[in-house]
């Protein structure tokens, strides 16, 4: 009498859960964020002496939303996302740059029509501000289109550029004060942390900073 080996199913229920492994579908997605029309790669293929590999993938460019049509897709998208990929569209594709200071302000404009609350909007304006860099003169005449706007909105009091500033500065103090304390690797250690922190989190920390003894018991 011959025993047929269990199926692969019967052998996975039978190890112990620790040791079980999530068998699912994996797909991939390339998004490419060049300005290169004509690089399209949708393979890969490598190969060592008798073995090979051919990789096949979908793929989207990003340059494409540029195009009206898709364009309009990404205005119309509720997704926040969306901002940020109009952005880096635009200081991709845009090379006057009054016509990308007009880009800029419409884009940060976009945010309040949208009802995003001050803490998003704050987050979102630094985002596409480092995206969207300006000459100076031209800088100086967004903020003073922004700040009419803003106005005309009956915004906040403290504007929204003056926030930005404002946030950046108490980053900036919390890690000098960190590398004054722990030194240089330390404050490198936790730059992207404290950079991307809400100002009530900065001034917690900026408390802790004070009796902590490792820079762990700061940001815990």
């Amino acid at each position: 009498m011959t025993t047929e080996p269990p199926s692969v199913g019967r052998r996975q229920a039978m190890m112990p859960a620790r040791g079980w492994v999530m068998q699912v579908p994996v797909a991939s997605l390339a998004v490419l964020a060049d300005t290169d029309q004509r690089f399209r790669p949708q393979q890969f293929s490598t190969a060592l002496w008798d073995c090979r590999v051919d990789f096949r993938f979908p793929m989207v460019k990003r340059l494409d939303y540029a195009e009206p049509e898709r364009w309009a897709e990404l205005e119309a998208s509720d997704n926040v996302f969306a901002l940020v990929v109009m952005a880096q569209i635009r200081a991709k594709v845009t090379d006057d740059a009054e016509t990308l200071k007009g880009w800029k302000f419409r884009l940060i404009r976009l945010m309040y029509e949208r009802g995003y609350e001050q803490a998003r909007i704050l987050e979102l304006f630094r985002l596409i501000d480092w995206m969207i860099r300006l000459p100076k003169a031209l800088e100086a005449d967004f903020r003073q289109t922004l700040y009419a706007y803003e106005e005309q909105q009956r915004m906040p009091y403290v504007t929204t550029v003056e926030q930005a500033g404002i946030q950046q500065g108490e980053a900036l103090i919390l890690l000098t004060l960190l590398q004054e304390k722990f030194g240089h690797d330390s404050a490198e250690a936790y730059r992207e942390r404290i950079t991307a922190a809400e100002p009530e989190q900065l001034l917690q920390w900026s408390k802790r900073i004070l009796s902590a003894e490792t820079p762990e018991t700061i940001f815990h």
